[in-house]
């Protein structure tokens, strides 16, 4: 587990009304800073004493021994605290490692910290004002980071957002497309035609007017159809009739008035 995530839980453990929870604390403020703290947090319960707990994180065995080997790195913070904690993961401090005036909290893997060895009460020094210049600080730069962290959570969620609609109208997009190939690829293999952007116009009217016909059809239907066109033709056939007897009556007439006129012709 990482250092962020034992900031979180501490959040949830160390929490407002009860508790002022302050990260990477100096002894002081400028040149006067020397050392400094993962974290402080000072009870507001003047029933609990009003106390400031100190608490160094480790994430690793490696850390733990650097630590062990300057036992006097965290004085300069630890001397204002009423009680010094270190917080840590399972199997970082082993028996016999922890020194008198330390606690012991582990992060447990539901995310919870657990305390393992209470702190003892520490003889505290009276806060110096390098060392309230230094927790005011950080609680002045605490809603800063709060703010950003919130914004800049609300804006990866909003950009996860947009990801996912651009992904899912890439995704309706590109089916059309497969889909749209698919079909001219069938069109082309049904009708032994290869579309262009010259000819796409000629073959889509042609194939609406074949479309129209109905041709396309059943079996029954293109019956349906012959017979359609027989009937309109017998219909034709039916109504002609009767012109053409008049038609071969004005054509014997005709014949008849051009032999008269030759044989008065032969006379002559």
């Amino acid at each position: 587990m990482s250092t962020p995530t034992i900031a979180a839980a501490m959040r949830n453990r160390y929490c407002s009304p009860e508790w002022a929870l302050l990260f990477e604390v100096g002894n002081a403020t400028g040149a006067s800073q020397r050392r400094w703290a993962d974290a402080v947090a000072m009870n507001l319960y003047p029933s609990r004493g009003l106390e400031l707990h100190g608490f160094e994180f480790k994430t690793s065995r490696s850390d733990w021994k650097r630590e062990l080997a300057q036992p006097d790195k965290s004085a300069p913070v630890q001397q204002y605290c009423d009680r010094w904690w270190i917080v840590t993961t399972p199997n970082i401090v082993q028996a016999g490692e922890l020194p008198p005036t330390w606690g012991l909290i582990e992060l447990q893997r539901n995310g919870q910290l657990r305390q393992i060895v209470a702190a003892p009460k520490l003889d505290a020094v009276p806060l110096s004002r390098g060392f309230i210049a230094a927790m005011l600080r950080r609680s002045a730069g605490a809603d800063e980071r709060e703010v950003r962290a919130l914004v800049d959570a609300e804006v990866a969620k909003e950009r996860e957002k947009i990801n996912q609609r651009i992904q899912a109208a890439a995704d309706r997009i590109t089916q059309r497309a497969q889909e749209s190939e698919k079909a001219v690829r069938a069109f082309e293999q049904a009708s032994g035609l290869k579309l262009h952007s010259f000819n796409a116009a000629t073959i889509g009217a042609a194939a609406r007017l074949v479309d129209q016909t109905g041709v396309l059809g059943t079996y029954h239907g293109i019956r349906a159809l012959a017979r359609t066109a027989r009937e309109i033709a017998e219909k034709c056939e039916k109504e002609f009739a009767p012109f053409e007897a008049i038609l071969a009556e004005a054509k014997a007439a005709v014949k008849k008035d051009g032999d008269n006129a030759q044989a008065d012709l032969g006379d002559l």
